[in-house]
């Protein structure tokens, strides 16, 4: 199925080169995947917060992202999982809504962090179902979102090859698959 592959798994132990992480526009990772990243790499949470509004400030010059920009932070410990970096990028918050303007902010979630994995150099990149968590974005809707930008990214990658879109349960999981056949 080309560039994008759907997988179950752990986020934080994907031997991908850059793992994509579903931040808020302030970079706290308080809950959900992006604290689990946070603790995998630092092995303290609130230690990968400072790292990550650190390089926020000196990556973008202020202190919050918009939908489309990103941050990278190194990935630490996630390093023994052949992970090199982590991309912070910050999709739509659905509250179990979807619009053409929630769709818009996702497109330019998914598409900026891909940009910058291609700047980055890396042949591999894994997201997570960004937005599908707590934000209540409908996991089919996010999937079909993330098929047709890889579609068209793909015309235009010359470093990537390969884009996971990495689930935890197996009912996502499955979930996502048919979403893909449909």
């Amino acid at each position: 199925m080309g560039m994008l592959e759907v997988v179950k798994g752990d986020l934080t132990r994907f031997p991908a080169e850059a793992i994509v992480n579903a931040a808020n526009r302030y970079l706290e990772h308080g809950g959900g995947v992006a604290y689990a990243i946070a603790k995998a790499a630092a092995g303290d949470a609130r230690e990968y917060v400072r790292i990550s509004k650190e390089a926020m400030r000196e990556q973008l010059g202020k202190t919050s992202i918009e939908h489309g920009e990103v941050v990278v932070t190194p990935a630490m410990r996630l390093e023994r999982h052949g992970i090199w970096y982590v991309i912070h990028t910050v999709g739509p918050y659905c509250g179990g809504r979807w619009d053409g303007d929630k769709k818009e902010k996702l497109r330019r979630a998914i598409l900026g962090a891909l940009r910058k994995a291609e700047e980055l150099g890396v042949r591999t990149v894994a997201f997570p179902a960004i937005s599908a968590g707590i934000y209540g974005c409908p996991l089919e809707e996010v999937v079909r979102t993330f098929k047709e930008i890889v579609e068209g990214f793909s015309r235009e990658a010359r470093s990537v090859e390969k884009v996971y879109l990495v689930l935890y349960s197996e009912g996502d999981y499955e979930r996502a698959l048919k979403a893909l056949r449909s």
